[in-house]
């Protein structure tokens, strides 16, 4: 149930999906409510103490702006996706107080390549180019994240080097860029490359990679590209690369005036944003913007500099937990290969999606659950 909350919506292709999100989150809560001392779930590490804050940050906000809005309730849009996630720390906790992760983990992979095999046959060859789990970017985004759940497996299982796992990956990249082709979303290609350029820095600079100075800095470049992507792209020079050599507009696709308009919309409400998923109504007052188009910055109109502090400490809190003296290093550089391919592409895109924060999660909790002394023979990820 928390798979289907989290990490899949069918609503688009099957409206009533909403409504059973709903009760699959009651679900897995009261469930979660009943095993919360038994399984000493009562006990907070400061990750969880930051990422809840995150979510409680988020959740007020959307309070605050519950009736601003035409299009939608913040506070009910914000339910599911919060709700979800913050189930999904404590159904970690609760698997790793259990002995139960290597379980959870297994349940994620399956369910996730299941249904993206279904999703790619009926997009490529019954339905004519409509996808069951959502627009374009879903679709592309599925399948790196389906990627990196491969990654892990075969590390965990020591089958990094197995003829059948390096066909599988294989298959599993080249329909990255075949569905990310089909449906027009170049973002996700670009992600595929990203993340195996992100998988050699882990063989050769492995400190660097796992420092969590490194990815707040990746966190901190890829949000400030927003504040200087329209004086580079204004200068002369640049604009003849870019629209001669390269044959792109000096625009970005128009993401330079988007970002003109999120960078005054944040001074506006900085300390508790505008609420949760209503950056199209908050930005679209002159001209037509869909999203933000950068990862940080989305979770700041929804949640002002009080969500984007806590996400960019949540995020470091992680990566240092991943370098507890328990933990597999191999183990865990696919989840910081998936983090870090993410927030790349969140440069230019909202890539910081329920996707991103579960393996966060993940990246936290594991190290204490998966030990180098148990899997000394496990191969490299490259």
């Amino acid at each position: 149930m928390s798979f289907f909350i989290v990490f899949v919506d069918f609503s688009d292709f099957f409206p009533a999906y909403s409504f059973i999100r709903y009760l699959f989150l009651l679900c897995v809560g009261i469930f979660l409510c009943m095993k919360f001392f038994a399984a000493k779930m009562a006990h907070y590490d400061l990750f969880s103490l930051i990422f809840i804050s995150f979510c409680g940050v988020i959740m007020l906000s959307s309070y605050f702006a519950r009736n601003d809005y035409e299009s939608r309730n913040p506070l009910l849009a914000s339910i599911v996706f919060i709700g979800g996630l913050a189930e999904f720390l404590f159904l970690a906790k609760y698997a790793k107080n259990r002995g139960r992760i290597n379980v959870l983990l297994s349940v994620i992979f399956w369910l996730a390549v299941n249904i993206l095999l279904i999703n790619d046959i009926f997009l490529l060859s019954v339905s004519g180019g409509q996808s069951l789990i959502g627009d374009k970017f879903h679709v592309a985004y599925f399948h790196i994240f389906v990627t990196v759940l491969t990654l892990l497996r075969a590390t965990r299982r020591r089958k990094i080097k197995y003829v059948g796992f390096q066909a599988l990956l294989f298959c599993l990249v080249v329909m990255s860029f075949v569905v990310g082709i089909r449906v027009d979303c170049m973002t996700g290609v670009v992600g595929i490359c990203l993340m195996v350029a992100w998988l050699a820095l882990c063989r050769f600079f492995p400190g660097f990679v796992r420092n969590p100075l490194t990815v707040v800095a990746a966190m901190l470049l890829s949000f400030l590209f927003m504040h200087v992507a329209l004086p580079i792209m204004n200068n002369a020079v640049v604009q003849r690369v870019v629209e001669g050599a390269l044959s792109h507009d000096a625009t970005l696709s128009g993401r330079t005036y988007i970002f003109d308009v999120v960078d005054y919309m944040l001074k506006m409400r900085p300390v508790l944003g505008y609420g949760y998923g209503v950056s199209y109504e908050v930005l679209s007052g002159t001209i037509f913007i869909p999203d933000a188009q950068n990862g940080l910055a989305e979770w700041l109109i929804a949640g002002g500099w009080c969500a984007g502090v806590l996400i960019i400490a949540s995020v470091y809190l992680a990566f240092k937990n991943s370098l507890h003296e328990t933990a597999n290093m191999k183990y865990m550089d696919a989840i910081r290969v998936f983090i870090y391919t993410y927030i790349c592409m969140a440069t230019v895109e909202i890539t910081y999606n329920a996707d991103f924060f579960a393996m966060v999660i993940l990246l936290s909790i594991l190290p204490e659950t998966v030990s180098d002394n148990s899997s000394k023979e496990s191969a490299e990820v490259v």
